[in-house]
């Protein structure tokens, strides 16, 4: 009996947006869009514990199997089949620090993790354990590709990986593996053609259901159904209207190399300075990059007064997993307002006026028009941004991982064309930045580290804490006691004998 490949199923295809984001990351280095993480452990996870969910997270989230497969030409969306050769061993690996390494050694070794590119030939992605770090304590390296999740993305396949105790929850049968795919050259084309028949079947269904409603209320309403359409069409060009040259006068040189930074707050006191101004935390975090830009430029002798940023809105349905469901928001970052609060207010109007974008809908359909734009086009548009800032709400309790807590969470984004990157990521109490800062646009991040907290301390209004993850507490520092030893008969030293008197 032949096979029926109507019934096949077809091989998920990259959305329009993802594609673009592949498609930028490919023709374009600094374009590289490699999500990492890194997570501190209060010690080194049980190793055949963090094996055993590593597999089963495999198996049941289908992005962790898949590998792209690029069409036959360079405008077909690429596709994700699960990779026949899959072998978790060349994703999760662990390695021993030298003794003495510090919290500078992690962030080189992601640094270098970062700066590398993946094996396109297999999935996207890469867990390292690294041990032996002070204290006894771990570390663990994520790293994604952006094609494939979003920051939310990434935490959802985290919370398949972590425990909520120790101890961990018994979760039954390993499940089944899944069936590999193949997708040969032939298959793809075929694909592509019905995606193309398809996609105009859709859109002209979509365009005839859309026509009766459409003429009604042209009929009826004419004025308001016009400036309806008309609202969004300009809507759709300001989303595409992005800037192509930077407004910052000194960070203007891009390259593909970068360095990681991080430091923390406690995010109750983020929380506090925003909603007693009655704002929203995502305003006080932008409020706060602001004030980072602005003192980075005043003390380079080059003040300003805005600067290009990027901000990505998520748009993603509860339920809805994998994948990127995002949308990039584009404006002048105001950065000489002085008052924390009058700064919070005016970031709060632009970033409301963005979220009511009628476009913001049309995302995945500019993504899938991008593939005709001139890739230089879209990454002269992202080395435009002079600081792209994202903030990712994490789990407000400790987690663990193979038995071990996670005692904090930074999330370390690739530039994507930016002179600076700033993320932000909620996790048990406190809010963990994660700075990735262009080699060619800022010559000294250390700096550039200094004036961001300068721009935290100025929303919160007090100093921020320590910033060294493996730095250890005066109990940890403290020698273990040993237990007493107890004498016994053979141990006790025998009474000296007087000599006899002369």
């Amino acid at each position: 009996m032949t096979e029926d490949k109507t019934k096949r199923k077809e091989p998920l295809r990259l959305s329009g947006w993802d594609f673009a984001t592949w498609r930028s990351a490919v023709s374009d280095p600094t374009m590289r869009s490699t999500i990492m993480a890194v997570m501190v452990l209060e010690k080194a996870p049980n190793w055949k514990r963090l094996q055993e969910r590593y597999e089963r997270a495999s198996r049941l989230l289908p992005v962790m199997r898949q590998k792209v497969v690029e069409g036959p030409v360079a405008i077909a969306n690429p596709r994700l089949v699960i990779d026949p050769n899959f072998d978790l061993n060349l994703h999760l690996v662990r390695m021993r620090m030298p003794a003495g390494s510090t919290w500078g050694d992690v962030l080189a070794e992601a640094r270098k993790q970062s700066l590398t590119d993946f094996d396109r030939n297999r999935p996207l992605w890469q867990v390292t354990v690294l041990e032996g770090l002070p204290g006894g304590k771990a570390a663990v390296l994520t790293k994604l590709h952006h094609a494939l999740v979003d920051g939310q993305g990434a935490l959802q396949i985290g919370a398949a990986i972590a425990d909520l105790t120790p101890e961990g929850a018994d979760l039954g049968p390993m499940p089944p593996v899944p069936e590999p795919e193949q997708l040969h050259s032939r298959e793809f084309a075929e694909t592509m053609v019905r995606d193309d028949a398809n996609w105009l079947v859709d859109t002209a269904r979509d365009m005839v259901q859309g026509a009766v409603p459409l003429a009604k209320e042209l009929l009826t309403e004419p004025k308001e159904t016009i400036n309806s359409l008309l609202g969004m069409v300009a809507s759709a060009a300001r989303m595409l209207q992005a800037p192509f040259e930077p407004l910052s006068p000194i960070m203007v040189n891009r390259s593909y190399n970068y360095h990681f930074e991080t430091f923390d707050l406690p995010f109750d006191d983020l929380r506090t300075a925003a909603k007693s101004q009655g704002y929203t935390v995502n305003d006080a975090f932008m409020a706060a990059v602001a004030f980072g830009m602005g003192r980075y430029h005043k003390l380079a002798g080059s003040p300003v007064d805005r600067l290009n940023a990027n901000m990505p809105i998520s748009l993603r349905k509860p339920g809805q997993v994998g994948q990127n469901a995002v949308s990039i928001a584009h404006f002048a970052l105001p950065t000489a307002v002085a008052d924390p609060a009058e700064l919070m207010g005016r970031i709060s109007k632009i970033v409301k006026k963005w979220r009511a974008e009628p476009a913001l809908s049309l995302t995945n359909q500019i993504g899938e028009i991008s593939r005709f734009v001139p890739g230089e086009m879209v990454s002269a548009a992202a080395r435009a941004s002079d600081v792209t800032a994202s903030n990712v709400p994490g789990a407000p309790i400790p987690i663990y991982l193979a038995g071990a807590r996670v005692e904090s969470m930074y999330p370390l984004p690739p530039t994507i064309g930016a002179a600076v990157f700033v993320a932000l990521l909620s996790y048990d109490g406190a809010a963990e930045i994660g700075l990735a800062i262009d080699d060619a646009a800022v010559p000294d991040p250390d700096v550039m580290k200094r004036c961001m907290k300068y721009g935290f301390e100025r929303v919160i209004g007090k100093p921020l804490p320590s910033d060294d993850p493996l730095a250890l507490t005066e109990e940890e520092k403290a020698p273990a006691k040993k237990a007493p030893v107890k004498k016994t008969a053979a141990r006790r030293k025998a009474p000296t004998k007087k000599a006899p008197a002369s």
